[in-house]
């Protein structure tokens, strides 16, 4: 990460006509002391009221720039984007908590009675199915049709196919629980 060849010319002249100091030279604009501690409380009471808010309507509420709208965000706030909404970054110490909470209970149910566990396990996930697909070139006309060849896939699936990520549970909640919440399985 050297500096550009401009930048050492530009660095030569200036110290060929007389400059002593290797020093930043002061600079226009906004100093970074505009992100005080009431602007950065102001941001995050509205970001919390209205996780949906944009940058512009944060500008105008509080009196910054955009960019430092941004830098407050996700610098000082630790916050990004996601579908649409302001959210942290990183779990917060009570989710954390939740988390090992929660992983410690599974563990104790799991732990008293493993088959009882198992078959009262009950897992929702949320799967769009599309009329139509490219890749296989074929086409559903009714819900009906959907529903029928979902439940023919699954059905057609081995036991284990389930029981694998469900017996999976007792390493993750021991793993969350070790690391105290901070575990994420990728």
């Amino acid at each position: 990460s050297a500096p550009s060849r401009t930048t050492v010319y530009r660095w030569f002249s200036e110290f060929k006509m007389g400059r002593t100091s290797t020093e930043d030279a002061p600079r226009s604009g906004r100093p970074k002391e505009a992100t005080n501690a009431e602007i950065v409380k102001q941001v995050h009471r509205i970001v919390l009221s209205d996780r949906k808010v944009k940058l512009c309507e944060l500008t105008e509420a509080v009196g910054i720039s955009k960019e430092q709208a941004g830098y407050i965000l996700h610098d000082v706030l630790e916050m990004k984007k996601l579908l649409a909404r302001w959210v942290p970054r990183l779990l917060t110490i009570d989710q954390k908590q939740q988390r090992v909470d929660d992983s410690t209970a599974g563990l104790a149910l799991l732990q008293r009675n493993r088959a009882d566990f198992f078959r009262r396990f009950v897992t929702m996930n949320e799967t769009w199915i599309h009329y139509h697909t490219p890749e296989s070139n074929r086409q559903f006309t009714s819900n009906e049709e959907v529903i029928a060849e979902t439940e023919a896939y699954f059905e057609g699936l081995d036991i284990s196919y389930y029981r694998k990520d469900i017996e999976m549970l007792e390493n993750r909640y021991t793993k969350c629980i070790t690391l105290e919440g901070n575990y994420i399985e990728e």
